[in-house]
């Protein structure tokens, strides 16, 4: 609303001017505060650097107090992610400059406020003009923007202005308030020259909240200093907001007893605590300096290893008919090989034509025992496919999978694209977080609705289908045929050298070669990693199984299936080369559903990829002993997932367990998108 119009309906009411205003407005006021202290209030000028989580609610608190001039200043836009804290972030303000949302919030409460407005942010060329006529700094600033935020408290000291800094925590608040003639930012925090950015993080944390209440609570794997994300709330912003309120009042009224630093105050209302004392030489306190150990093990022990790095989304500006740019192309490329693949050895090639992306299915990068005929590769090509096409939909890009043919003896996909606005897949975000874990799960039930949801994300893919078992008595039968059929793995020697030469056993190997399993990505464990460097040589291993220790393995997956929620064998209908690439396409839409449901997921290959070769004829490939096991357990699995009698054509293309679990810390690495692109093609 204009400020014209906002004026009238305050002449409507019989209000002409600031006084009246004030004197009606924030009449309430009157017993905590003096009517001369309001009319005081009214002439203050408060700096707020940042109009996100609790710079906006700072802002409106202050606003709604009586406060009527402010220097803000920020340069960012509301996102969908700011929705759950930040005053500002509202559906029709998506895409709006912050400074501009807040400032039209806080004048539809005091149309009579006077603004200062620093679009470009705070930095060192403005800082001077940002605290000009300042009574008080009320920090606003993102938590990771430390450099900024160390400058703005040496200048506000310098100018004999106090700072409050109230940050959010879990679901409490930690208040600090800096005196510019007491202990400065820098003496409190101890902060030195040559800090890594990762330390001063963590000093401003355990400086802020010198009695982390929240961390009894708050998951520390969902803290990302790299990233710079963490999880807040709402709740805690609005706690900040009035703590800071209340000492702004405080400094500009000389009401009330000030305790600037070393003193603190924190209110944990979740834990029904209230922390307040007075550290001694800040963060050079000796127990402060165990506290910063301790948590630095805590987040090296959560950080991950060979995170996938989103790229920036290209921008995309053209109209029906138009060239596709090769930047976008590449971009799908990208997208496209963070698909899984068999050991992740990434058979894959691309050639960038006008509007299309041409797949190549590279033979020589799989020959495995498991990649019989090539369908593990076939599948894996199908969800290099699926990603493409969702990634496209972000972009608003129409696509269509034109046809699959031979070319020079190579499997090619084509993918073509068309400049026509289309709508979003949702699955397109979670490209980048799909991974496999192997860890243990929670053993705990999904709800139906989120069932019902995996259930339907193969709809899309004709003749796809998952077979899900979730009764704890039917795991526990699959979890038997699984042990079995990973200890006719682990007596396999081909399968078994192949599964050494795809382990990086060290991180120049994993950065080297960028394909494989990273030794850490197996979930071994510190034993499971030695024993897998000990039976690298399969005479080792071979000694193993013969004295039975080999069994300790396949132990380890019915343990998997048991720790589990469920299992689900993903089917397609038909064993046409076709069919096993709409397979592939329907598996990466399960997985990307799961991680979007955040569900872990394990896939459980050796028993799909062994009845394939049983299938075609190729029993006599196992050993004797072997088929016997496979000719026995063959009737009971496929009991289990139902695919007795019924429906004879369905061809398997993978077995995966499901569940609630922690996050990894190692993922698997992918080979740059250009050392993929066409002049590797053998044409």
């Amino acid at each position: 609303m204009k400020l014209s119009a906002m004026f009238k309906i305050l002449t409507n009411f019989g209000i002409s001017n600031k006084v009246e205003y004030i004197n009606q407005a924030f009449s309430r006021n009157i017993g905590l505060l003096t009517i001369e202290e309001q009319q005081k209030i009214s002439d203050v000028r408060v700096a707020i650097p940042g109009m996100g989580g609790v710079g906006g609610v700072h802002l409106i608190t202050l606003a709604r107090t009586g406060i009527c001039k402010f220097n803000i200043a920020d340069f960012d836009h509301f996102e969908a992610a700011n929705i759950n804290r930040q005053y500002g972030a509202r559906v029709q303000n998506l895409g709006k400059p912050k400074l501009d949302v807040m400032k039209e919030d806080a004048f539809s409460i005091n149309p009579f406020i006077e603004f200062s407005m620093f679009s470009e942010g705070i930095n060192e060329s403005n800082i001077d003009k940002f605290l000009e006529d300042v009574d008080v700094v009320v920090d606003g600033l993102d938590f990771f923007k430390f450099d900024i935020r160390r400058l703005l408290f040496k200048k506000a000291a310098e100018k004999g202005i106090y700072v409050i800094t109230a940050g959010p925590m879990g679901f409490s608040s930690a208040l600090l308030v800096f005196s510019p003639n007491g202990m400065g930012f820098d003496e409190y925090f101890n902060i030195k020259e040559g800090m890594t950015d990762e330390d001063k993080y963590l000093s401003f944390a355990i400086g802020l909240a010198p009695k982390p209440t929240h961390i009894k609570y708050m998951d520390l794997k969902k803290v990302d200093l790299q990233s710079k994300a963490g999880p807040s709330l709402n709740s805690a912003c609005q706690i900040c907001a009035g703590f800071a309120a209340t000492e702004v009042l405080k400094i500009v009224l000389k009401r009330g007893k000030l305790r600037p630093v070393p003193s603190y105050l924190q209110y944990d209302p979740y834990l029904s605590k209230l922390c307040k004392g007075y550290l001694i030489m800040g963060n050079k306190n000796p127990i402060q300096a165990v506290k910063m150990k301790i948590i630095k093990i805590i987040l090296k022990k959560n950080k991950s290893v060979y995170k996938t790095q989103r790229p920036v989304k290209p921008n995309v500006n053209f109209k029906a008919g138009d060239m596709i740019s090769k930047s976008v192309l590449e971009y799908l490329i990208t997208a496209g090989i963070q698909a899984p693949s068999g050991d992740n050895a990434q058979p894959w090639k691309f050639e960038i034509l006008t509007n299309q992306i041409d797949l190549y299915l590279v033979h020589d990068k799989d020959l495995s025992f498991f990649n019989v005929n090539q369908i593990a590769s076939q599948i894996s090509c199908g969800a290099v496919v699926e990603n493409i096409v969702i990634a496209a939909s972000s972009l608003g890009i129409g696509s269509t999978i034109e046809d699959v043919f031979s070319k020079n003896g190579n499997l090619v996909i084509s993918v073509k694209f068309s400049c026509k606005g289309i709508e979003k897949d949702n699955l397109s975000d979670y490209i980048w977080k799909r991974h496999t874990n192997r860890k243990l799960y929670e053993r705990r039930s999904i709800l139906s609705a989120t069932l019902s949801k995996v259930l339907a994300s193969t709809k899309t893919i004709q003749g796809a289908k998952l077979h899900v078992v979730t009764d704890k008595n039917d795991l526990k039968k699959i979890a038997n045929i699984i042990y079995q059929i990973d200890q006719i793995r682990n007596e396999h020697r081909p399968l078994h050298e192949h599964l050494m030469s795809m382990i990086r056993f060290t991180d120049e190997e994993a950065l080297e070669y960028r394909d494989g399993l990273p030794l850490k990505n197996l979930e071994a464990g510190l034993i499971g990693e030695l024993f897998l460097k000990m039976t690298k040589q399969w005479t080792v291993m071979n000694i193993i199984n013969k004295i039975g220790i080999g069994k300790m393995v396949a132990r380890h997956s019915y343990q998997g299936i048991t720790h589990s929620s469920g299992v689900a064998l993903l089917t397609i209908d038909g064993s046409e080369v076709q069919d096993m690439i709409n397979g592939g396409r329907a598996l990466e839409r399960v997985w990307l559903t799961l991680a979007s449901l955040g569900l872990a997921m394990q896939p459980m290959t050796a028993i799909t990829l062994f009845y394939q070769r049983v299938a075609l004829n190729r029993e006599r490939d196992f050993q004797l002993k072997h088929q016997k096991i496979l000719n026995k357990i063959e009737k009971n699995y496929k009991e289990l997932f139902h695919l007795v009698g019924k429906e004879p054509n369905r061809n398997q293309i993978m077995l995966f367990r499901f569940g609630h679990s922690d996050k990894i810390h190692c993922r698997t690495l992918r080979q740059d998108h250009t050392t993929l692109i066409r002049e590797d093609i053998k044409k």
